[in-house]
């Protein structure tokens, strides 16, 4: 739910990981921000920001009005750049549910949830609407990270991915509980 603490876990996660490059859409430019790092705009802004290995995509100067499109690109920019070098790369996409459905998925992101491990890349998502992701992402998830849900349709879905229905409706805002889905191990935390 909104201010339950998802996307300040994500990008602390980002902070923490030991990864050659971490790559964040951040169409509503609140990660680069919270993150310090200048958000690239243009491609030559995104080849540069490579070199420091911390890439945050704000789409609106290069794709203005077309977020798909932009979401499109940058899927397929970060796999292709993820080609060039050696290491974990980690994209982190907040409100996946605005660029996919239940039954419809962008190309470009199959291909970095699907076939990602083999260029070694990690997708981490945040979403207030589980039940509105693609079963290309769910299926292939290894860990599920639960803040407080309410919404009926959400807790149904992270109870069919593995997760404690009762107590992820429990939650005190900014706590959380993951659960590793290979191993069914269970973690309880909190960020604020």
């Amino acid at each position: 739910m909104t201010g339950s603490g998802k996307t300040t876990f994500a990008l602390r996660y980002l902070q923490n990981v030991s990864a050659a490059c971490p790559f964040v859409f951040d169409d509503l430019g609140q990660c680069s921000a919270r993150l310090k790092v200048p958000h690239a705009g243009t491609a030559a802004e995104l080849e540069a920001a490579l070199a420091t290995r911390w890439v945050v995509f704000n789409p609106h100067r290069m794709f203005p009005g077309d977020i798909e499109g932009a979401f499109r690109f940058f899927c397929q920019w970060v796999y292709d750049c993820s080609r060039r070098g050696e290491g974990k790369k980690v994209l982190l996409v907040d409100e996946l549910w605005k660029f996919c459905s239940p039954n419809q998925i962008p190309k470009e992101l199959a291909v970095v949830a699907q076939t990602g491990r083999v260029e070694n890349i990690e997708l981490v998502t945040a979403t207030q609407l589980p039940h509105k992701i693609h079963a290309s992402i769910t299926g292939q998830s290894t860990e599920l990270v639960c803040f407080r849900l309410d919404e009926r349709l959400a807790l149904d879905k992270v109870e069919e991915l593995g997760a404690d229905r009762d107590a992820v409706q429990a939650l005190p805002l900014g706590s959380f509980i993951a659960w590793n889905r290979v191993s069914h191990a269970r973690l309880d935390g909190k960020v604020f």
